[in-house]
Formats: C-alpha cells, sequence, structure tokens
C-alpha cells in the first residue's frame, strides 16, 4: 500500500481507470458490478453524485502513470497539463484503490497493494489531469495526476455522463 505522494504504473484493458474505498462500495466477491451498476453514462453519473466509486474515461485501453498527491495543483501544474476534470469521493477504511474500470466486471476484494494508496478516512475533492504523451498516442506511458484535497462533506456535482479525460 501507498501513501499519497507516490505513483502508480497500471496497465488498462479497459477504456477507463476507476477509484473507490473497500467500505464505500458494497459488492458480493466475483459480481458484474461494471453490468449491473456501471455501463451506462446515467449509472456512471449517479455514483460520480454520491462518490462511492468515481472514474473517468481514458480513450482506451494503455498503460499510465498515476501521480497521487495531496491539495490542489498549481497553476503551472494546470498549465503543462491542460486536460482536467474534478470529481469527488467518500474514502472510507483508510485506503483509496485504483483499478481497471474493467475489474469491476468480475469484483473482487483483493486489489493488488501497489495500486492503493493511504488516506485519512472523508470526503475529497479529486482533481484529475493529464496531457497527451510525447509519443502523440494516448495511454502510451501517460502520466495522470491525481490530486486529492480533503473538504467537509460531499459537494454537489453535476455530471450527466461519464467524464473524458481526453
Amino acid at each position: 500500500m501507498k501513501k499519497s505522494d507516490s505513483e502508480i504504473n497500471i496497465f488498462t484493458d479497459g477504456p477507463g481507470i476507476v477509484l473507490y474505498s473497500d467500505k464505500a462500495v458494497n459488492c458480493p466477491e466475483g459480481e458484474d458490478y461494471f453490468s449491473k451498476e456501471f455501463n451506462t453514462p446515467t449509472k456512471v453519473a449517479e455514483h460520480l453524485k454520491k462518490g462511492d466509486i468515481i472514474g473517468f474515461n481514458t480513450g482506451g485501453s494503455g498503460q499510465f502513470v498515476l501521480k497521487v498527491r495531496e491539495g490542489y495543483p498549481s497553476e503551472q501544474t494546470i498549465c503543462d497539463f491542460p486536460t482536467a476534470i474534478r470529481l469527488a469521493m467518500k474514502v472510507s477504511g483508510g485506503k483509496v484503490n485504483i483499478i481497471d474500470v474493467l475489474w469491476l466486471s468480475e469484483w473482487s476484494d483483493e486489489v493488488p497493494d501497489d495500486q492503493t494508496v493511504e488516506m485519512e478516512d472523508g470526503f475529497y475533492y479529486v482533481t484529475v489531469l493529464t496531457k497527451k504523451p510525447s509519443s502523440g498516442i494516448w495511454g502510451d506511458s501517460q502520466e495522470i495526476l491525481l490530486y486529492f484535497k480533503r473538504i467537509d462533506m460531499m459537494p454537489e456535482l453535476t455530471w450527466k455522463g461519464i467524464p473524458h479525460l481526453f
């Protein structure tokens, strides 16, 4: 398990990345949570508004380097990583799991330690930033910055579909 201000390398087969904490989502082992709860823009938006399981579309599968940070990005970081979205989530259980969206097709409570981040329970804004890799190909060792800023309560989000990060 990593602490914030860490780096996670993740290869995805699916077109997105999902974040959640164990105690915020109740799902039986082996269930197809994707088909049941996360396969339409409307369903994704419902979860984004609750903050129990959040995600974003990366535009396709690939290799991603996720850099987890605390607070908000600086103005320079925003200039350097111009593709950005803001989400929010509830952390419950002391950690955040970061997985390929297709992981939800066969739910498992066993997330690899190198894909979890220790985090104090509470509500967080999650600012997600990226830029096109130098190769010009989305998903080619693409850097994604995840900034977590603790807040007092879950904000009212207005997402009506799946956030796109490309």
